[in-house]
């Protein structure tokens, strides 16, 4: 059991399961897709392999079993997120661009829209009168995701300001003070994030990469992303020795001489040790 907490602390906004085993996922195309969106497709899985411990494999003759995504042109671009079981399909229209497919890989690797957080309305307001009926659980908050790091009006998970406009006006107004640089700019659709990458770098990190949180007040404390320990001097610093620890944010009496070869990274600072 669990000392303090039913679940780990929520730690960009992403389920917290059901992720593709050791970064492995397989696929298929339809017969649908053609040669050069097929080569397209492969681009937009080399910006996430890039970024994370994940790898795409086309299965054997295009023919897959088990779990696997099943790739096929379609009048819409539309994902689950995470690995369902068995076949799940991606549909994709938008086949001249890289970072709206990455967007939908995106989502079956495990993230959910940026304006779902559970922090979002402190940054943006969804304009619930201007959404298209049937549309407005694109909008809805996943208050059993996890997040990670400040709101990023950057991300490639983020949508445009009138994306599913039943009338032409905004469907999201981004809150000062933040409005006058991204309410024309959420949305982009040409590369990830430093967030993006951060991120689903952590939802896939490398085996020796360990996790650090002083606020980690669970039982068990394995030093993966969602369950971190609580201090550098003890397990994660001896678990991290020739990788990478990542700290987050906080006050952590470890100050000594550490002898074995890793290094420390505070992505989002404000990390003291003494």
């Amino acid at each position: 059991s669990i000392a303090r907490g039913e679940v780990p602390k929520p730690l960009s906004t992403f389920i917290t399961s059901n992720f593709w085993s050791n970064g492995q996922v397989a696929y298929e195309f339809d017969a649908n897709v053609s040669a050069a969106n097929r080569t397209s497709m492969r681009n937009a899985m080399n910006e996430w392999e890039a970024v994370a411990d994940v790898t795409f494999t086309q299965c054997a003759s295009n023919n897959c079993s088990g779990d696997y995504i099943h790739v096929q042109s379609s009048t819409a671009n539309n994902s689950a997120v995470g690995r369902q079981g068995g076949e799940q399909i991606i549909n994709i229209v938008s086949w001249d661009m890289r970072f709206r497919q990455a967007h939908e890989l995106g989502h079956a690797l495990g993230l959910y829209h940026e304006q779902s957080r559970t922090d979002r309305d402190t940054y943006v307001t969804i304009n619930w009168d201007n959404i298209e009926d049937g549309k407005e659980g694109n909008f809805e908050l996943e208050s059993g995701s996890g997040r990670y790091g400040p709101y990023d009006f950057d991300s490639v998970m983020h949508y445009g300001r009138d994306y599913f406009s039943n009338n032409g006006l905004d469907t999201i107004t981004v809150k000062p003070p933040w409005n006058a640089e991204w309410q024309n700019a959420i949305g982009q659709r040409d590369h990830l994030s430093e967030m993006d990458q951060l991120t689903m770098s952590f939802l896939y990190p490398e085996s020796n990469w360990r996790f650090v949180d002083d606020d980690a007040n669970f039982f068990i404390q394995l030093g993966t992303f969602f369950w971190p320990e609580d201090d550098v001097a003890g397990r994660g610093g001896v678990r991290a020795a020739g990788g990478t620890l990542w700290i987050q944010p906080g006050t952590y009496t470890d100050a000594g001489t550490y002898t074995k070869s890793m290094t420390w990274r505070a992505p989002l600072g404000g990390v003291l040790i003494r």
